[in-house]
């Protein structure tokens, strides 16, 4: 019993690596959080002194586009010039992220932990510059501007993360909670990463109109950090169901108090000042699913969950006055994971099922701008940004336990 109970709390803790790492996978930046490995994969049998270090891996391509939870599938084959052939090419906006985190946990009592992570991150953002236009045609709706010719181009921001620091603590004594426990957290996230990264850009010269390269301040969606010192609180529990099977819960909430990070995402609008500045946004996260072992020997076990995490359209501290793409996924997430003595891997791939970008203060802002000179209720506008998405993430994780060092 014993030991199928540190099998299921191995793959529960290695979940926790695949969480806080998590991201909105697209423009809805959710930062990378470090892979904390907050029960310390074999931490239900983690005893005072031990340590274990651990690495996880994230990937994922958003490219699909949403406004609230609408689809424009237009942004994969339109308004991006045209081929050789005639063909339209899409304008999408393509990000394709990887980050590795390194984590350290260390048992300060048999239910007290200390976890450290340091996250790296390269990511890339692909996107058309329209070069030249022709007449308005209508997309989705709306009568826009025909793009005959567009560039695409990448650029890139890679480096050290938002590092994080937590500690976490289980209610029940594990020697006698053998079919569930609950263990609750509390974590600081320094501001450590870039939010202000630079690449060379391409952009239309406004006196000629010809295509010239520039420096330019990367979009908030590939930046390695943040730009604000942040606190979370985080809940984790699980309870045995019925013989193998177990139930599951975790929950994640980051709070940012800064309203800004001061880098310009663009020139303000005039009677939108503020809102050309990128925010340092919180971010949430939530997951429940069931596990179970496989095999006798219990060290190859199996989950599915379901996963929900993104980006606030407000802040529940500090202020509001700032650009962020705020939104979430659900997703359903099939993990799998095998420890065998000290080491332990998993490995989990979530499908989102649902992708919705919100509207967020800047729209809300804009709209009001906008429908405050307008008298006709018939005429007033509706304002709300859209992001890309990715149909799914991949994310492996490895852990070593190294026991007691002195």
């Amino acid at each position: 019993m014993k030991t199928r109970l540190y099998s299921y709390i191995l793959i529960l803790s290695l979940m926790s690596c695949s969480y806080f790492g998590a991201r909105a996978q697209g423009c809805v930046a959710v930062r990378q959080m470090g892979g904390i490995n907050q029960l310390s994969t074999s931490g239900y049998s983690l005893q005072k002194g031990e340590f274990q270090i651990g690495a996880s891996y994230r990937y994922f391509h958003s490219f699909r586009h949403f406004v609230g939870t609408d689809e424009k599938a237009f942004r994969q084959t339109t308004q991006g010039g045209f081929d050789e052939y005639g063909n339209e090419k899409g304008n999408a906006v393509n990000i394709y992220s990887h980050a590795i985190d390194l984590n350290l946990s260390y048992a300060i009592t048999d239910r007290l932990q200390l976890n450290v992570a340091i996250p790296y991150v390269h990511n890339e953002r692909s996107q058309v510059l329209a070069t030249e236009k022709g007449g308005k045609i209508e997309l989705d709706g709306k009568m826009v501007d025909q793009v005959l010719e567009g560039t695409r181009y990448s650029v890139y921001a890679q480096g050290i993360g938002d590092i994080r620091i937590s500690t976490n603590y289980w209610l029940f004594d594990q020697k006698t909670s053998t079919k569930g426990n609950l263990m609750v957290g509390l974590g600081v996230k320094l501001n450590t990463g870039s939010h202000s990264r630079t690449d060379e850009g391409i952009v239309l010269d406004p006196n000629t109109g010809e295509v010239i390269t520039q420096t330019l301040v990367m979009d908030q969606a590939i930046q390695p950090g943040d730009g604000g010192i942040g606190f979370s609180v985080e809940l984790q529990g699980f309870r045995q169901l019925y013989k193998g099977i177990y139930g599951f819960a975790n929950g994640y909430y980051l709070f940012n108090p800064r309203e800004s990070n001061g880098t310009f995402k663009s020139a303000p609008k005039p009677g939108l000042e503020g809102y050309n500045i990128y925010a340092s946004p919180d971010q949430y996260f939530a997951r429940v699913g069931l596990m179970t072992s496989i095999l006798k020997s219990q060290n190859l076990t199996l989950s599915l969950a379901g996963r929900f995490e993104g980006i606030p359209a407000y802040d529940a501290l500090g202020g509001q006055v700032a650009y962020r793409r705020p939104g979430y996924v659900i997703a359903i997430e099939p993990g799998v994971s095998f420890h065998t003595g000290k080491h332990s891997v998993s490995v989990f791939v979530p499908f989102n099922i649902v992708r919705n970008r919100i509207q967020s203060a800047a729209d809300i802002a804009d709209q009001n701008l906008q429908n405050s000179t307008i008298t006709d209720d018939s005429q007033k506008v509706h304002v709300q940004g859209d992001a890309a998405f990715a149909d799914y993430s991949i994310s492996l994780n490895y852990s070593y336990r190294l026991g007691k060092l002195f």
